[in-house]
């Protein structure tokens, strides 16, 4: 089985309209296979990207991975938002109507909540947490606000009247950061825009000193929009541990068998060969960071396994 590098249509790709693209044979599932899975995909650039109706993107990457390795069912592909993504999995829908059709989401974070309709596999995507973002060659300003691991330190940072920023609004940044922008949002430092990509293009014009970004989507905007621009990332002290999401399928019968399934992948590739898709939307920088809090994530797993009798 071949899945995408990209839907070859656009009806795939169109939210309001929600129509899937199929990836293996129409309909219900084959006769020589268990059942069909509809990856639902939330637009969220760089996790997926639909341009010119082909999806692309570092989820969408995993995405096909996975897809590929679960070669006993058909596939198909439905761009909804992930409110009505949510909505469906907790009304136990599915769109086509087929008992055997599997709903899931390649990035979703497990809450307790979310828990009661979702099955989640284990842990598959890592992401850098959200940084505070600058110009490159601003690194010698920023040093007054670093403490000894060079993580940054956000409550001198965002108070400091000589140091600008924006913020997107009615974006959350988390709860740590979200603290900080609600005591300082009226401040005459921190500006607001409607748009997250005019943040980095603001930075480039110096017209802001700082942005937050996740480091992938700093990353993306700079590609997109500022590309001769050089960024760095600076971690936030007390927010700069892994993120972690995965695979969740629709809590019904065939979909907690399609997640067992997708769990015995994980533990067969103990390596996570996938998150390279994620690395590579990381600036080189970033990357390094990447990779080595990737290793000591893994490390400690790996040994959990040899203890498991039988290993």
């Amino acid at each position: 089985m071949k899945l995408w590098p990209g839907c070859v249509t656009l009806s795939c790709l169109i939210g309001l309209v929600a129509l899937p693209f199929m990836l293996g044979s129409a309909g219900a599932a084959g006769a020589d296979k268990v059942g069909t899975v509809t990856w639902t995909v939330p637009p969220f650039p760089p996790a997926f990207i639909s341009e010119n109706g082909t999806l692309s993107g570092y989820a969408a990457d995993t995405q096909n991975w996975f897809a590929e390795q679960l070669d006993d069912y058909d596939h198909e592909v439905l761009e909804v938002p992930l409110a009505r993504l949510l909505a469906e999995m907790r009304n136990g829908n599915n769109e086509a109507g087929h008992a055997d059709d599997i709903r899931c989401s390649t990035t979703l974070i497990p809450t307790d909540e979310r828990r009661e309709y979702i099955s989640f596999a284990k842990t598959i995507l890592l992401h850098l947490p959200i940084s505070v973002v600058i110009r490159a060659a601003d690194t010698a300003k920023f040093k007054p606000f670093l403490d000894d691991e060079d993580h940054i330190r956000l409550g001198p940072l965002i108070a400091s009247g000589n140091m600008t920023t924006a913020v997107r609004i009615g974006r959350s940044y988390g709860t740590l950061i979200d603290r900080f922008v609600e005591r300082y949002h009226n401040a005459p430092q921190v500006m607001t825009v409607a748009d997250d990509g005019k943040l980095l293009k603001l930075l480039e014009l110096g017209r802001i000193d700082w942005v937050f970004y996740f480091p992938s989507e700093a990353e993306y905007f700079r590609r997109q929009i500022t590309p001769d621009q050089a960024i760095k990332s600076l971690p936030i002290r007390g927010n700069t541990a892994l993120l972690e999401a995965t695979i969740g399928c629709a809590k019904t019968p065939t979909g907690q068998k399609a997640v067992a399934r997708i769990n015995q992948i994980v533990d067969a590739h103990p390596d996570m060969p996938w998150t390279d898709f994620y690395a590579a939307w990381l600036s080189p920088g970033d990357h390094a960071w990447f990779t080595t809090a990737r290793a000591q994530y893994i490390a400690p797993k790996q040994f959990e396994a040899l203890l498991v009798p039988g290993k």
